[in-house]
């Protein structure tokens, strides 16, 4: 007997199965035997395999350990808002005794309702973007989860007599005991996975998109046209830490699932695998997605795509009948731009900037490995986020060239194809290690691309990437929110944005200058290599950068990654004393402000024009240099060469005294503080 299946017009024969087109598409498979199930899945899986040609990374095998394996199939409906249909999912126990239990994020149900966890915490309103209108709530249901065979994997799960784990299925509240949270799920086998053992699962859900304000969901163009979102929009597997791993103990009798509730403040955390997503859309919809397209069809005004991605830990698309789509290409990555018809004038933009951002992290951190990306202008709240190989970018009409906010935001999402994506590092517990370090390199790129007024190119505003970060962070309350803190857990409200983006930006520039570039540079590149694909933690970044500077880094990270320690130091005064003919003592006070502590390097001006430099190790509250000269001192400057970027108030750093030109650089501090005030404000537009 042999059989078809059906999607928008097109058939695929696959023996022993009949499957007509659902018009509910809950019910996928609802009447099918479980082994033509199986017999549908596994066809599916080959004729979906890339064609020759199309692989989806530059490797010859897995660049991880691969332990999840998503299949899925799924329909948009614009009219309903929802995207609907079957996943499979594997997961391999990686631990050295047995799991009789799964969770699972659902972070679409985080816009359930206004009695999330996220909503609580957000009060509606993220980046700037609130609830508001009608079919504002979103959410995934899961309408059935069942065990079935896994005939790849070796060794398989033996499918149980009560393979049906719908009953099973119970929400847990594992960080606020909010009841009416749904975002982590738990379900208990009826028989424990055995290590190494794989077990694989069939799920029917349907996720109904929210209308977008925070990353996912639903929008209406300027066109009146539906614009969708889908991300964060499938049942996905937690990460289960083994002992050894990141926090886990070695000598853990067992690891544990990390799966935090979706907080306002946090973002995602999931293992490596490979996906096989085939989306059915309305004719006349262009589709962007992680991975490499594999196949397309079209009939009875519906199309139907499946991509491909392979070593990401999560899948995201778009989908929109205004995107205007633009390619090219760098070295073996096919760059892909979808764009809203108004900003059509700025691709070439977003190809420069992503193509500066790809050739420096291939030259200082490592190569990328994925042949492709995709750069979304998506709409509103959805702009601004990274999936594996797909960003979103998103511009404004008529953006001047000299306001760079679309090169930065450009820049800034493909760095997280790094520090989020293949580094992969715990958002919930260290944003730093992605979101800081990512920002430390945004601002490195802007300034080496686009150059000292990288942010803003105007005569009489000219401000720098790294600068901008710098004031980000000085402005923002800097005595508190250590970097090493669990997103949720911040106690002031805008510290989690700080302690996540500008000030870790802050402290790596201030470790680059410190340590030097080209060690820098061998501390990115190791731990790139060392770390891809294996969920560092804030110790392990830690240990790479000791080993390769070859010394203890512990006073530095104990004062600004696990503490709040604040820089500030000044020079006090400046005396001069004629103690012989043609000779003078002069001695500079120089204090330390604050709690935190930075070796100092001090630069004397003599009247006539020669210098001298010392060094102090900046740790009593005061100290006073002496130096014995022809001529007088006549300026004393702390950190000339601007080393210390945590310094959060630079204009004590350096006294001049009564000379010649005194009022000409009286009048130029005066400017230079009116004109910091300036970029305070700007900054704050931010």
């Amino acid at each position: 007997m042999h059989g078809a299946f059906r999607a928008g017009g097109l058939f695929i024969k696959v023996p022993g199965v009949y499957l007509a087109r659902r018009s509910d598409p809950f019910r996928l498979f609802s009447k099918v035997p479980m082994y033509r199930r199986c017999l549908f899945l596994a066809a599916t899986l080959v004729l979906a395999m890339p064609a020759p040609g199309q692989r989806t990374t530059t490797a010859e095998g897995p660049l991880s350990e691969r332990r999840v394996s998503y299949t899925m199939d799924v329909d948009l409906d614009p009219e309903a808002r929802t995207v609907a249909g079957t996943q499979r999912i594997t997961w391999r126990n990686p631990d050295r005794v047995p799991v009789d239990e799964l969770q699972f994020h659902l972070y679409l149900n985080a816009f359930r309702d206004e009695r999330s966890t996220f909503m609580k915490e957000s009060g509606g309103v993220h980046r700037g973007f609130s609830v508001q209108g009608q079919e504002v709530w979103g959410g995934v249901e899961i309408h059935r989860m069942a065990i079935v065979p896994d005939a790849a994997a070796l060794p398989a799960y033996a499918v149980p007599d009560a393979a049906d784990l719908t009953d099973r299925m119970t929400f847990i509240q594992p960080d606020d005991g909010n009841a009416d949270d749904r975002t982590v799920l738990s379900v208990k086998l009826p028989r424990a996975v055995a290590p190494g053992e794989t077990i694989a699962l069939e799920v029917d859900f349907t996720a109904r998109m929210p209308q977008i304000f925070a990353r996912t969901g639903w929008a209406l163009s300027d066109q009146g046209n539906p614009f969708f979102m889908v991300a964060q929009w499938f049942p996905k597997l937690g990460v289960y830490e083994v002992p050894g791993q990141r926090y886990v103990p070695a000598d853990a009798p067992q690891g544990q699932w990390n799966t935090h509730q979706f907080h306002a403040n946090s973002e995602f955390y999931a293992d490596f695998g490979t996906y096989e997503v085939t989306m059915t859309v309305p004719d006349g919809y262009v589709v962007g997605a992680s991975g490499v397209r594999v196949a397309e069809a079209a009939a009875d005004g519906r199309r139907r795509l499946t991509y491909r991605a392979d070593d990401v830990h999560d899948f995201a698309w778009t989908a929109s009948p205004d995107f205007r789509e633009y390619t090219d290409t760098w070295r073996h990555v096919n760059l892909r731009l979808l764009l809203q018809p108004a900003h059509e004038a700025q691709a070439a933009r977003h190809f420069d900037a992503v193509k500066a951002a790809l050739e420096r992290y291939d030259a200082w951190v490592g190569a990328y490995p994925y042949t492709t990306l995709t750069l979304v202008d998506g709409i509103g709240g959805s702009n601004g986020m990274e999936y594996p190989t797909l960003i979103t970018c998103g511009t404004v009409y008529g953006l001047p060239a000299w306001a760079r906010a679309v090169e930065v935001v450009t820049v800034h999402e493909f760095g997280h194809q790094y520090f989020y994506g293949m580094m992969a590092s715990n958002e919930f517990e260290e944003a730093w290690l992605d979101e800081g370090m990512n920002s430390y390199l945004e601002a490195r790129i802007m300034d080496d691309a686009y150059g000292p007024a990288s942010v803003f190119d105007l005569p009489f505003l000219a401000i720098g990437d790294r600068g901008m970060q710098r004031l980000m962070y000085t402005k923002n309350r800097p005595g508190t929110g250590a970097l090493f803190t669990w997103s949720w857990k911040y106690r002031f409200p805008g510290d989690y944005n700080k302690a996540s983006y500008a000030k870790p930006a802050t402290v790596m520039n201030t470790l680059e200058r410190y340590l030097g570039w080209e060690t820098m540079h061998r501390i990115l590149r190791t731990y790139y290599d060392r770390w891809r694909f294996r969920h560092p933690a804030t110790r392990d970044f830690i240990a790479v950068a000791e080993e390769v500077a070859g010394k203890d880094l512990g006073w530095f990270f104990d004062q600004y990654v696990y503490g709040t320690a604040v820089v500030d130091y000044a020079v006090d005064a400046v005396t001069n004393e004629a103690v012989a003919d043609s000779t003078y003592r002069s001695t500079v006070r120089v204090q330390r402000k604050q709690d935190g502590t930075f070796p100092q390097t001090l630069r004397v001006r003599f009247e006539d024009g020669t210098g001298e430099t010392a060094t102090w190790d900046g740790r009593d509250p005061w100290h006073t240099f002496s130096f014995t000269h022809t001529t007088p001192v006549v300026e004393a400057y702390l950190d000339p060469e601007d080393v210390v970027m945590l310094d959060v108030n630079r204009l004590d750093n350096r006294r001049v005294v009564a000379s010649e030109n005194g009022f000409a650089r009286g009048e130029q501090l005066k400017f230079t503080t009116r004109f910091q005030q300036v970029l305070y404000f700007v900054a704050g537009l931010f």
